[in-house]
């Protein structure tokens, strides 16, 4: 019993009735101080937190320190304190980045914004002079967490910065020198580029407190291998899409040299032009040159019109605004040029019947190696195209319409021509001649005569007459 009452009391939670804490903990304290230096420096570099907090284990893993060494650290009730396992280095600037993950107070409200800061061993403090971004290459998305690092030489302490949210880095408390740069995804994540497994991107920089030096890495995965020609396929009646076992720059150092032939008679076929990237996403200038016939023929028309309504009436100027309007809505962001595994072919004719054989050389993939490689590929007889049919049928629709349309113009002349036909009146019943009967006593004017219609004729049968017809 008095375990349990002693494990209720370590539990730590909010008096009754308060409202639960939502603040999440920040740092009050660090010693030393942010930019200052502090000459033959021995001691722990300690960390206040606002409250109590739970700090992971690897912490010091996952917070990024340059110069980038191995580093030690202690935990307490609300701070932090980290020393280098080394000890400190004279004339050095230290600088941190503690990251929000991992750092939560007792009601697990975590850090939201990560805390960089950065203090000297006897050198000043050197404003930013190395920045710039890490780009995935497939994709040409900014990677957010990507490591950079910058190194003097091979016995040196290399310096190094991590990414924003939007993939922005700055190389704080990088000394003047010349380094080799290196931009990586560490998925090891031991803060050191593994070309092997890890893709990367390098560059050589010059850091000079006289000017800012903008760098951007375009990060690949590792490829020890030249691209190959997989296979290729027909899309089209003059159209042939090559695929590559690996991505392609694009656009190219240098237009590879591909070749078509006819398998049977070893004729090579004219190509047109070739582009990087599958046949649903490239457009050749041949496909756009139609629709840009049809669109400078209607804006003919359109000027012809507006030609005939000017004639008839005053025809309203565009005011500067909304012709400013109209041109700022035209200008639109150009899409990233990306690579791809594909090389689209149009060829000057169709392709007949038959195996072809393709071959490539040249081709340069990511990493810069160049390859290429041969296949082959059957072309198939074309089916009827899909857009011939509904002419047909709009033809015969036509036609049907067409006809129809006589044939209800004629039946409306042959009405019209039956209308004007004047009515004659029925002649009345000539009486056979009657001896000695005077001419005037055969019978009433033509116009007098009612004749009698016939039995029932017009009348509904009565329902009296009906019921007795049953009855009987």
């Amino acid at each position: 019993m008095a375990l349990l009452v002693t494990l209720a009391c370590a539990r730590e939670m909010p008096p009754p009735g308060a409202r639960p804490d939502e603040i999440p903990p920040s740092i009050v304290r660090i010693r030393p101080a942010p930019d200052t230096t502090v000459v033959d420096f021995d001691g722990a570099l300690e960390i206040r937190f606002s409250e109590p907090v739970r700090i992971p284990n690897g912490l010091a893993r996952e917070m990024f320190v340059t110069p980038m060494e191995v580093y030690e650290a202690e935990t307490g009730f609300s701070d932090l304190r980290l020393r280098p396992e080394d000890g400190w280095r004279d004339g050095v600037v230290y600088c941190f980045t503690i990251p929000t993950d991992g750092i939560n107070d007792l009601l697990r409200n975590g850090m939201e914004i990560p805390v960089e800061f950065c203090f000297s061993t006897g050198v000043e403090i050197p404003g930013p002079m190395v920045e710039g971004e890490v780009v995935d290459a497939l994709t040409a998305q900014p990677l957010e967490g990507a490591r950079v690092i910058f190194w003097a030489g091979p016995d040196s302490v290399p310096y190094g910065a991590i990414t924003d949210s939007i993939g922005r880095f700055v190389a704080r408390g990088l000394p003047p020198g010349d380094y080799e740069a290196f931009g990586f995804v560490d998925r090891n994540r031991n803060m050191m580029p593994d070309r092997e497994l890890e893709s990367h991107d390098s560059a050589s920089v010059a850091a000079s407190p006289d000017s800012l030096t903008e760098l951007r890495f375009i990060v690949v995965a590792p490829d020890t291998t030249p691209p190959l020609l997989a296979r290729a396929l027909v899309v089209g009646s003059a159209t042939v899409q090559l695929e590559f076992d690996d991505y392609l720059l694009n656009p190219q150092p240098e237009e590879p040299g591909i070749a078509i032939r006819d398998s049977a008679t070893n004729e090579a076929l004219e190509i047109v032009a070739s582009l990087i990237g599958s046949a649903d996403e490239v457009t050749f200038p041949s496909d756009s040159a139609a629709p840009a016939d049809s669109a400078a023929a209607a804006d003919s028309a359109a000027v012809d019109d507006s030609t005939a309504v000017g004639d008839a009436a005053a025809v309203e100027a565009p005011s500067p605004d909304s012709a400013a309007a109209a041109a700022s809505d035209s200008v639109t962001e150009e899409d990233p040029v990306l690579p791809s595994r594909f090389i689209t072919v149009r060829l000057g004719t169709a392709l007949d019947s038959g195996t072809y054989r393709v071959s490539v050389t040249g081709a340069v993939n990511l990493r810069r190696l160049t390859g290429g490689g041969d296949t082959s590929f059957v072309a198939e007889p074309q089916p009827p195209s899909a857009d011939s049919a509904p002419a047909a049928d709009s033809v015969a629709v036509t036609d049907s319409v067409a006809v129809a349309d006589a044939a209800a113009a004629e039946g409306d002349s042959l009405a019209a021509e039956q209308d004007s036909v004047p009515t004659v009146p029925d002649a009345p019943e000539v009486l056979p001649d009657t001896a000695g009967a005077p001419p005037d006593t055969l019978g009433a004017p033509p116009d007098t005569v009612r004749r009698r219609a016939p039995r029932g004729a017009g009348r509904a049968p009565s329902p009296g007459l009906r019921g007795k017809r049953r009855r009987a």
